[in-house]
């Protein structure tokens, strides 16, 4: 469904992998968001609930087959109890609740292709499956050996269908988790993590199993240094790319909340929390501005309360050539209104200001391709930072000055008034600080 979604850890291992593989990855907030033969712009979402899922016959490292059980019932609890959405979750009364057999090195392939292939299952696989690899040893069957050590799992949704109407939906999911993380042996071949780091893993893991991407708040905990226990670290999303701490990333920030919130809302959020939303332009003030980062930040509370999304992502990454019929991605919206667009969700009621931000794309941790934030990462281009621009904008972020060129300065940017059940859209507009030239006027308005 999309290029391999990495979690990382940062030191000193990659630590995860969210495969999704027939479907393109949107952005900060839904992973996957309609195209034509669907509904047009609007996100995949399991319509199943609660949600059910089958675990695997073996052992996780050194946790037993009951512990490991115990560990994804833990995982999935914390999306559960996010306050204001909907989605549950159960394990599957059939069979017990279990697959048909242990799977290991020499099953996996099969199993995933017969998830992914959305036909029929086999003896083994179920709609939704969790598999634990004992030590690591499916992984590098499936993936090479480098990365037995690296990649502590991958989950991924498969199989999106439509009713053309209302709704778009997955069918089918799985998750694999790499036990040799859990084996109580540590040396430079043989990484470990703590059992709460591996939950904090599967918590991210399991919410790309249901519908959500990779998200980017608090980047300076990445990129510099945050105090354990600090309110940036409190911000950082659960499902930002790389694991920097994992008692805060194995709960939920309010990001996370927004995320699952607008993708399965409970019957009062919508009333309950506003939104903001508005468009990123180049410095012309004309040309929308795809693949940026964009985040509200309440102001008596910035580092914590902030909820993010990424430009453009609900429009397609790829319209395609009407040379090649086949050519263009199956997925996103081809409204150019959307060109740009962004949409922060789930604002408890207060003042914020309007940040933009280019998604973080150097160096050894880069929000690309497997790690990639938003549709333009997925494949390979996101707009560069800033100190990769031809001539490097002043500042970032930039905040929102409505009605003018962006702001160096918070405590000069224009702060919207966000009230319960009431959407703010005028005044929103971002207009970038020392971007490029507008493009010449022959060239495509897409990515």
């Amino acid at each position: 469904m999309k290029k391999p979604s990495r979690l990382k850890y940062l030191v000193p291992v990659a630590l995860a992998l969210a495969v999704l593989a027939v479907i393109a990855a949107r952005a900060g907030g839904p992973l996957v968001v309609g195209g034509p033969g669907a509904v047009p712009g609007l996100p995949y979402r399991w319509t199943i609930n609660p949600l059910t899922y089958w675990t695997d016959l073996g052992m996780l490292g050194l946790q037993t087959n009951p512990q490991a059980d115990a560990l994804v019932v833990s995982a999935f609890q914390v999306w559960q109890d996010a306050p204001t959405a909907s989605i549950t979750f159960a394990k599957d009364a059939s069979n017990g609740g279990k697959l048909g057999a242990d799977v290991d090195a020499s099953n996996i392939l099969s199993v995933l292709n017969s998830i992914e292939g959305c036909g029929p299952l086999g003896s083994i696989a179920k709609d939704r499956s969790i598999i634990y690899d004992l030590d690591g040893s499916a992984v590098a069957a499936l993936l090479g050996e480098e990365n037995k050590t690296t990649v502590l799992g991958f989950a991924s949704p498969a199989c999106a269908s439509s009713n053309g109407v209302d709704s778009n939906y997955y069918l089918r999911g799985y998750a694999v988790l790499n036990g040799i993380f859990l084996d109580d042996i540590k040396s430079a071949t043989n990484p470990e993590v703590t059992v709460t780091g591996f939950k904090a893993v599967m918590i991210h893991e399991f919410g790309h199993m249901i519908g959500l991407d990779h998200s980017q708040i608090n980047l300076n905990c990445l990129t510099s240094y945050c105090l354990p226990g600090s309110d940036d670290l409190e911000g950082v999303p659960t499902m930002f790319p790389v694991l920097i701490d994992e008692p805060a990333m194995s709960t939920l920030a309010t990001d996370d909340i927004a995320a699952i919130s607008a993708l399965y809302p409970e019957s009062t959020f919508p009333t309950s929390t506003g939104r903001i939303t508005g468009h990123v332009f180049f410095s012309d003030g004309q040309t929308p501005a795809q693949g940026f980062n964009v985040i509200a930040r309440k102001t008596d509370n910035a580092l914590v309360t902030a909820v993010s999304s990424v430009s453009g992502f609900l429009y397609t990454v790829d319209v395609g050539n009407p040379v090649y019929p086949w050519g263009g991605s199956e997925y996103g919206s081809r409204d150019p209104a959307l060109i740009g667009y962004y949409v922060l969700p789930g604002l408890l009621p207060g003042s914020y200001t309007v940040e933009v931000e280019a998604i973080y794309n150097t160096g050894e941790h880069a929000f690309v391709g497997g790690s990639s934030v938003g549709p333009i990462g997925t494949y390979g281009f996101q707009f560069p930072l800033p100190s990769l621009l031809p001539t490097p904008p002043p500042c970032t972020p930039e905040y929102l000055l409505s009605g003018a060129t962006a702001s160096c300065s918070s405590a000069t940017a224009t702060t919207v008034s966000v009230a319960p059940g009431s959407p703010v859209s005028t005044g929103t507009d971002v207009i970038l600080i020392g971007t490029p030239p507008r493009y010449d006027a022959w060239e495509d308005a897409g990515p």
